[in-house]
């Protein structure tokens, strides 16, 4: 994993302008991009940490004050849900899918996205999924910026 001047890699939180953010692999020595956490991608920015203080984020430890009742701890959960749905997990796509893949589906994309260029023969039994484990591989890609197209045969 490379990094910037700045030093922080792709993927490393950090604090810049009041906020969280995430900085993208396509960050510049001179210029970080970040998506802010729990951002879409359409909140994306770029900073230029020679102009802007931006510092590795922290956060404080929870404390015996924090503590809550289900209801609120429900919320949080639900909101947590709805608010990372483009989170910096290692999987882009995976809060804008219509379906819940299942733990064998996923083999395929991982295996997909350790290839330089993704060339990949899916072949099961009929009904397993292999449809499903296709679309997983290619919103996966075009999320990440690595595919502008895609060819499903």
């Amino acid at each position: 994993m490379s990094t910037t001047n700045s030093g922080f890699a792709p993927g490393t939180l950090v604090h810049a302008r009041g906020r969280e953010w995430v900085v993208l692999p396509d960050s510049e020595p001179d210029f970080l991009v970040l998506r802010p956490l729990g951002g879409g991608d359409d909140d994306t920015a770029a900073v230029f940490p020679d102009l802007e203080e931006v510092v590795e984020a922290t956060f404080t430890p929870p404390t015996v004050d924090d503590l809550g009742d289900t209801a609120s701890a429900d919320l949080l959960r639900t909101a947590l849900r709805i608010g990372f749905r483009s989170s910096a997990g290692p999987f882009r796509s995976l809060g804008r899918l219509a379906v819940e893949p299942r733990a064998y589906q996923f083999v395929p994309l991982m295996l997909a996205l350790r290839q330089e260029t993704v060339r990949l023969l899916i072949a099961d039994d009929v009904g397993i999924g292999k449809t499903i484990e296709a679309g997983l591989i290619a919103s996966e890609l075009l999320a990440q910026g690595d595919a502008s197209r895609v060819a499903v045969l």
